[in-house]
């Protein structure tokens, strides 16, 4: 999903064992006291808990579900503080990511979860990417980076505007992957590459078993040698144009890295491939522009954001 991503705060935690430990030591040192010693005194029992701890200790930790209303203020700000703020500068903030992290979830598994999946590990049915890698599909907008590194209003970007939704502004309007087979061309395409037909079945069969070389799997390697002349063919192939000549992808066109097998959203095995060459892909995600509240927007976007890899 994302090559630099920020994570949420983590709660310490306090080890138990180590005073189950203790408390086991002390147990085996009684018993070495002389008989006539008088037995200890029974330890007084734990109080109960009074039943109004916060939700969020101080600091910012993650939450469980949101708080209550009197958890507010200092340490956790309320959803609505979101609206105002750029989804970059939330997720620097101890308060507002902790609202952003908690309302963000929900948001996930209401609306996110039926294809990316409760884990965040995609769909292979939906097709819909691993959002807890370090693959992003598309360009950022960090400039020193020149989009390299990812920031949390990329992800917003994505969810704001879909890939392919129709919307202006999608991620994924100037590009999709050619059907090298013109029956399956969309009319976009037809409109820019006609009806020509560049590749046979044969020529398609050995593109793929290159493919199949650069993601490190069992390849011909006569076939494959073939297959690389086309992949770089700019009158043939033509692959590199979107892949680039060392078939790692190009996140500016949201292109699939070909030499990462785990990244491929079709399938990586010689049938998918070689279906996907000969009828071309062009996944889909829908807009929430005018799904989600402006706050749940921005809290979802931070969320998703602190759940890749860096």
């Amino acid at each position: 999903m994302m090559a630099k991503t920020a994570r949420g705060i983590r709660t310490v935690l306090i080890s138990a064992c180590a005073v189950l430990s203790l408390a086991g030591c002390g147990q085996q040192a009684s018993t070495q006291v002389a008989s006539n010693e008088p037995p200890p005194a029974p330890a007084e029992p734990a109080p109960e808990p009074l039943g109004d701890e916060p939700t969020s200790p101080p600091g910012g930790s993650p939450l469980i579900g949101l708080p209550e209303e009197e958890e507010y203020g200092e340490f956790v700000a309320r959803a609505e503080e979101l609206v105002n703020v750029s989804t970059n500068d939330i997720a620097k903030s101890i308060r507002l990511s902790a609202i952003s992290l908690a309302l963000g979830r929900m948001v996930y598994d209401r609306h996110c979860a039926s294809c990316h999946g409760a884990d965040m590990k995609g769909s292979a049915a939906m097709h819909a990417p691993d959002l807890t890698d370090n693959q992003w599909r598309f360009s950022g907008d960090d400039h020193a980076s020149g989009g390299e590194i990812k920031i949390p209003s990329d992800v917003e970007w994505t969810i704001r505007y879909g890939v392919r939704s129709g919307h202006p502004s999608a991620r994924g309007n100037e590009s999709d992957m050619l059907a090298f087979d013109p029956q399956y061309r969309n009319d976009h395409d037809i409109g820019d590459y006609g009806r020509v037909k560049t590749v046979d079945e044969a020529e398609v069969e050995a593109i793929a078993e290159y493919v199949l070389q650069l993601s490190k799997q069992r390849f011909d390697r006569a076939k494959a040698t073939r297959g690389k002349a086309l992949f770089l063919d700019n009158a043939k192939g033509n692959c590199g144009d979107c892949h680039t000549d060392e078939g790692i992808g190009n996140a500016a066109l949201g292109s699939t890295d070909l030499t990462r097998k785990e990244v491929y959203l079709w399938g990586s095995d010689k049938a998918s491939i070689i279906e996907s060459i000969t009828k071309g892909r062009r996944g889909e995600m829908p807009a929430f522009d005018k799904v989600l509240k402006p706050e749940e927007l921005k809290a979802v976007s931070v969320y998703v954001f602190s759940q890749a890899t860096k």
